[in-house]
């Protein structure tokens, strides 16, 4: 009998091994992820080739056009609208929003460069992100697929 429970009790053993050995190795890959998280990142460029929108927050709230995220969901304010949904992002720098939700208020006002809704559609178009000189950097494009680039920085200055 006790024979029996040994050969029984290996393979459950050796699963609970793997997938702890895995998990670790897991939480190592995704270790520079863990780089934009749990942080408030305020967008201060809007790249388009060679032409740059700078946000100009003077006159204007501080929130809007922020960007938040854990390790699962996003969330930040438009302008001036709060959205949310989750995202998947990968070691090799992917990144893949679901669908941007977000509330419906009227704006009080609007920045005229960029408008909220294009905000949206950036965010859901983006294809990948990158750390540079310590600002979030999200890869997208417009619809006729023109590149752009957001450009963060953490907390203002």
């Amino acid at each position: 009998m006790k024979n029996i429970l040994d050969k029984t009790a290996f393979p459950f053993f050796a699963f609970g091994l793997f997938s702890c050995a895995s998990g670790i190795a897991a939480a190592a890959d995704n270790a520079g992820l863990n780089e934009f998280h749990d942080k408030s990142w305020y967008l201060d460029e809007v790249k388009t080739g060679t032409n740059i929108i700078y946000i100009n927050r003077e006159n204007k709230p501080d929130s809007i056009y922020t960007i938040m995220f854990n390790t699962e969901r996003f969330a930040g304010v438009g302008a001036p609208n709060h959205f949310y949904g989750s995202y998947t992002a990968n070691k090799d720098y992917t990144l893949l929003f679901k669908k941007v939700n977000s509330t419906r208020m009227l704006p009080i006002f609007e920045m005229p460069d960029i408008k909220e809704h294009e905000y949206f559609a950036y965010i859901e178009r983006t294809t990948c992100w990158k750390i540079r000189a310590g600002k979030l950097e999200l890869y997208s494009s417009k619809e006729d697929g023109t590149k752009v680039i957001l450009v963060y920085s953490n907390g203002r200055e």
